[in-house]
């Protein structure tokens, strides 16, 4: 029998590839701060490995909502240009950083703020399924997510007790 993805689901897919590509930008962001400041190198590649890691997922995610598309329905409407904004902003950040445009501080703020707003945690909201391998992979990325935030944050506070503003 040969199952057809419905329209919606095509949507979810097509905003699904985009968040791939977020998430590599987002970690080339980090990568890039890991090369520009040594100190912090170990820092930054922990956190872009991670971002590698989501976007595989996200790539499996594809693959099990494509072969078992009966399992998945629409949620909530994403708007898939706000993700492109982000990836054009997290490029031209990129670029920023590499010409000395940012200074190492507020790498770390850009980060903190990428990372609250990441959309990761609302692909429950944006697919609707009882897949448990699908679930399982959206809690991976959550939760990784949510380690990031605490990491930034614990380095803000560190930076902050270093040079108080």
């Amino acid at each position: 029998m040969d199952i057809k993805v419905s329209g919606d689901l095509n949507g979810i897919l097509e905003l699904l590839k985009f968040m791939v590509e977020n998430e590599l930008v987002i970690g080339e962001l980090y990568k890039t701060c890991g090369e520009k400041w040594k100190d912090d190198e170990g820092f930054w590649m922990n956190i872009y490995e991670d971002e590698n890691k989501h976007a595989q997922y996200i790539n499996r995610m594809i693959g099990i909502i494509s072969n078992r598309p009966e399992r998945f329905e629409k949620g909530r409407p994403f708007n898939i240009f706000a993700i492109k904004t982000v990836i054009s902003g997290v490029q031209d950040k990129i670029q920023k950083t590499k010409k000395g445009g940012i200074p190492k501080n507020n790498a770390l703020f850009i980060a903190r703020d990428l990372e609250q707003a990441m959309i990761e945690d609302k692909y429950g909201e944006i697919v609707k399924t009882d897949d448990v391998e699908f679930k399982s992979l959206v809690q991976e990325i959550v939760n990784d997510t949510n380690a990031h935030k605490t990491k930034i944050n614990q380095k803000i506070a560190e930076v902050k007790k270093d040079k108080p503003v």
